[in-house]
């Protein structure tokens, strides 16, 4: 009798943890993991529902790749899960945003940056110019001459690790650049609009903007009329960045209709891509 008593108490707490609603991590590696998952709709909604019929996301991603989950944000309805594919050759992200329906969180979108097919041919035929052609590219293109295009465009469709590392690496002048706009006051709240093209073509900003692989600097890419965005490419409305907003509780919120992902990467600075929902994943 002690003995089945005893057995009773070292199965509770797993009886008792199986009962509690998954959490959106947890969800997230069920979703992404190579092998089906049975309980699988009774964890969707909204468009994910409309979306994942028979399988599961892991179960359509090929299988060589390995794949790992990062919870990016968790608040009291919504949640926000980076996933990263990657195998020898390649790496690539896409995001699961979460909501809360009666007490039971539930994948509701799918997200990753969109209309980034162009990129690769593109880089490919840049790659592989001879001298003689890329002399003459930067003679056509003086304001974004080849190395600055190539660099830029690697970094468009790059991985989020990829885009974490140059700016890491960058950060001094990435702070740099940060001081000129600031101390010279083209983006204060009050002049964003007006002075966000004196910014980008202030000789000592420009030049760092096209050491770093920068497009450009603005406040009108996240609606945050607080934060300076540094905008590495995309198209239309499907950006990547990277974003500086010192104060914690100002960042914007993620959303699935527009902003997809804002990850901390430094003090103040996060990456972040947007997208529209026209073009969504």
């Amino acid at each position: 009798m002690k003995r089945f008593f005893f057995f009773l108490l070292l199965c509770l707490p797993q009886a008792v943890l199986a009962s509690l609603p998954l959490e959106p991590l947890q969800i997230a590696r069920e979703f992404v993991d190579k092998d089906g998952w049975p309980e699988m709709k009774e964890h969707l909604c909204c468009e994910a529902e409309q979306q994942a019929k028979n399988q599961t996301l892991g179960q359509q991603i090929p299988a060589r790749l390995q794949r790992s989950c990062e919870l990016i944000q968790q608040g009291a309805s919504t949640a926000v899960v980076a996933v990263e594919l990657r195998d020898s050759l390649s790496r690539n992200d896409f995001y699961l945003h979460f909501a809360k329906e009666d007490d039971a969180w539930k994948l509701q979108a799918i997200r990753s940056l969109s209309m980034t097919q162009l990129g690769p041919p593109m880089l490919k035929l840049l790659t592989t110019m001879p001298p003689t052609e890329i002399a003459q590219y930067n003679q056509k293109h003086p304001d974004a001459d080849h190395d600055f295009t190539v660099g830029n465009l690697k970094l468009w469709i790059g991985a989020d690790a990829d885009i974490i590392d140059h700016f890491t690496h960058h950060q001094g002048d990435f702070q740099k650049a940060l001081r000129l706009v600031q101390t010279r006051k083209y983006l204060s709240a009050d002049t964003a609009t007006a002075n966000e093209e004196a910014a980008n073509t202030d000789p000592e900003v420009r030049t760092l903007l096209r050491k770093l692989y920068i497009s450009r600097v603005t406040q009108q890419d996240t609606d945050c009329n607080s934060c300076i965005e540094f905008i590495i490419g995309g198209r239309i409305d499907n950006t990547v960045g990277l974003l500086y907003q010192p104060k914690a509780a100002d960042v914007p919120k993620m959303n699935p209709d527009r902003l997809i992902v804002v990850k901390p990467i430094a003090k103040g600075w996060y990456l972040y891509k947007t997208t529209s929902t026209n073009n969504s994943r």
